[in-house]
This record gives structure tokens, C-alpha cells and sequence, in this order.
């Protein structure tokens, strides 16, 4: 199992490798389509600025360096596309045929009929948004079009995902494990984001770029899940995303259990709130994900700074590597909670990218 970390400039490239990172992707957001569609329609579903390769020459650049220390490169190509985009998407496709980048990162039926036709040449990953649900949506994106890896959905539970990649031997395999844990089905999602950078212009980048957004995060990391959802919701304000918006959950039905009722609205609306950007770990899923025969584990984050990735990269390689190694399950988890406490310089205070047992039967009553 590897670590695929996200990258946006070629000074990122060689840091993100020497952290850990043996796999990593990224995606260019080109002059000529933010023009025509803005960034909201964005080629690779990351809308902001801050988020993105600045050009395919500097694509080109970074799978240099990551070739030069046996690293992989992969281009996310991850949108839901509308008929009239497909001849401006053709002219970035052979933009993107001249640089020899390892994977394109693929959600759109569409664009997959369009790479089959084009006898496309380097592997094709089917994103999250591809919704692969069961074995038989997996063997069918590796059958008719030869896609090589699909990547689990983010509502699933560890458990499901075990389960799910124990029927699926014949194609490689990756979930997410840190940071930005929505439960909404990324194939499904419908939601704008981005937004604010249009209407406010630069001035909605400057909290990210002075590390402002960093620091409010890790002050809420100081205290209970539960107390930084009450804070947040208090907070109000006016989101990027609808998916960060104040939603109240309610039980339309359920086992008649009040207790897992309130448990499984909490732990809803906490999902569906600006703390839910708040690094989400999956790291002590590690354990059963590699005994499962995971290809990669994935880091979300393309819009972090650099210092951030490379700290998440550290972290999760770190568990990683003593996986391995491990004795049992619960020596792992210790493990990994006195890693974090080290790398990330604070408790676990279990805010857990795939919830446990419990919490995953909660969620689904």
C-alpha cells in the first residue's frame, strides 16, 4: 500500500516524496476553460484557485521530478462534463497525450466512450464520483474500458470497504484516509463550490493564503468533536460549498431507539458543517486496508499549503510503515494515536474518517 498525496506546483513534487509519498496527483484548471465555464464548472471538481496546477507546462515539469525519483504522477480529469464542453475537452486531452503522466483520474461515462476511442495511453483510475458501488459496476469499468483502479466511496464504512475489495481481484484499489471527510456520494453531488471566489474576487483567498483558515482549524482541534460543531454552527457565516451550510438532520425512520436516533442526527450534521473540514484520520483503518490488499491510501487536500501535506504525508507513512509490522490491531491503534500526538502535534480526539462500529450503525438507522 502506498501513500498518493495531492499536489499543485512543482515546488511541492520532490518535498511530498522525501515525506513518503510514492504516488501523487493533481489537476490543471487551464486559462482557456475557467475563461468560457469560470471556475465553478471546473475541468477537474476543484474550483478554487488555490487548488490547482497553474498550467500543462508545469504539469509537465512535475512528472519530471517524479519520474527522477520513482514517484507517479496521476491528472485528475474528474468532472461530470455537459455535451457542448467535449470539443474543448478533446483539446486538452491532447494536451495532456504529449506528457507522460501515469493515470488520468476519470468519474464522466462520456469522457471514458472518448478515451476508448482515442485508444487512450496511460491507465485509467475511476475516481469516487464513478460511484462504484459493488464488484460488478468495478469488473465493468475494467472490462469495457480498461481502467486499472477504482477508488471506494467516501460514505462507505472501513468495514464495507474491506468486504467490497475482498470481491475485487482483478483491479487495484484506493480510499481516502485523511481530511475533507463528506458524506455526500461524490457521483451523486449536485452542489456548487466555489463560488465565493467569484463573488469576492482574490480577498476570498487571502485567509488560506496567510494561513488563517489553518489556525481556526487547529484551535477548534483543542476541543471536543462535539463542542466544535456547536461552536461552528454558531458561527454562521456564508460557505464555499452548500455542503458546509447548517443542516438539521431528522429521523423520518428509524429502530424506535432514541439514543441511536440523536447519535446518528449528531454525527449527520457534524458531516454536513464547516467542521468537517477539520482532517478527518482514517489512519487506524490502515490495519485492515492493508491486510486487504489496498494499492493506495489517499490524502485529500490539493488546496493545503505545502506544509500541510508534507506533515500528512509524514504522519500517515510513518503508520504505514509499522503496519507492516504490527502485532495486533490494538497495539496499531496505540501506535497510531502516539504518532499523531508526535507528527501533528495533538491528541486523537477520534474524529475518524470511516466511523467505528458503533458510530457506523448509527449513521445508517
Amino acid at each position: 500500500m502506498k501513500i498518493l498525496s495531492p499536489v499543485r506546483s512543482a515546488e511541492e513534487v520532490l518535498p511530498l516524496i522525501e515525506a513518503g509519498a510514492e504516488e501523487l496527483y493533481g489537476g490543471v484548471l487551464a486559462k482557456d476553460w475557467r475563461k468560457k465555464y469560470t471556475n465553478i464548472a471546473s475541468i477537474n471538481r476543484r474550483e478554487w484557485s488555490t487548488s490547482n496546477i497553474e498550467s500543462y507546462e508545469e504539469l509537465e515539469e512535475m512528472v519530471t521530478i517524479a519520474h527522477e525519483h520513482n514517484a507517479r504522477l496521476y491528472l485528475t480529469l474528474n468532472a461530470l462534463y455537459t455535451a457542448p464542453q467535449y470539443e474543448q475537452l478533446k483539446d486538452h486531452l491532447e494536451r495532456i497525450s504529449k506528457i507522460a503522466i501515469d493515470a488520468l483520474i476519470v468519474a464522466d461515462l462520456g469522457l471514458l466512450l472518448t478515451l476508448r476511442e482515442m485508444k487512450w495511453h496511460t491507465e485509467i483510475h475511476i475516481s469516487t464520483g464513478g460511484t462504484t458501488f459493488n464488484s460488478e459496476t468495478a469488473r465493468f469499468y475494467h472490462e469495457e474500458f480498461g481502467a486499472t483502479r477504482i477508488v471506494f466511496p467516501r460514505h462507505y464504512s472501513a468495514k464495507e470497504i474491506v468486504e467490497l475489495s475482498e470481491k475485487i481481484d482483478f483491479m487495484d484499489k484506493e480510499a481516502f484516509v485523511f481530511n475533507a471527510g463528506c458524506k455526500n456520494i461524490d457521483g451523486f453531488c449536485t452542489y456548487q463550490h466555489g463560488v465565493n471566489e467569484i463573488i469576492h474576487k482574490g480577498s476570498w483567498q487571502l485567509p488560506k493564503m496567510l494561513g488563517i483558515d489553518q489556525a481556526f482549524f487547529k484551535s477548534l482541534r483543542t476541543v471536543s468533536p462535539k463542542t466544535a460543531v456547536k461552536i461552528t454552527r454558531a458561527l454562521g457565516g456564508s460557505p464555499d460549498s452548500a455542503c458546509l451550510l447548517n443542516y438539521d438532520i431528522a429521523v423520518r425512520s428509524g429502530s424506535g431507539n432514541k439514543d441511536e436516533e440523536r447519535a446518528a442526527i449528531e454525527w449527520l450534521e457534524s458531516t454536513f458543517n464547516v467542521y468537517s473540514g477539520l482532517d478527518p484520520c482514517g489512519a487506524c483503518d490502515f490495519y485492515q486496508f492493508y491486510k486487504a490488499g489496498l494499492a493506495s491510501a489517499k490524502i485529500v487536500g490539493r488546496e493545503n499549503p505545502t506544509w500541510k501535506k508534507i506533515r500528512d504525508v509524514t504522519y500517515l507513512k510513518s503508520v504505514l510503515d509499522h503496519v507492516k509490522t504490527a502485532g495486533s490491531e490494538e497495539e496499531f491503534i496505540s501506535f497510531c494515536r502516539s504518532q499523531y500526538k508526535r507528527v501533528i502535534g495533538m491528541d486523537c480526539l477520534e474524529w475518524c474518517y470511516y466511523p467505528k462500529a458503533g458510530k457506523a450503525k448509527q449513521e445508517t438507522t
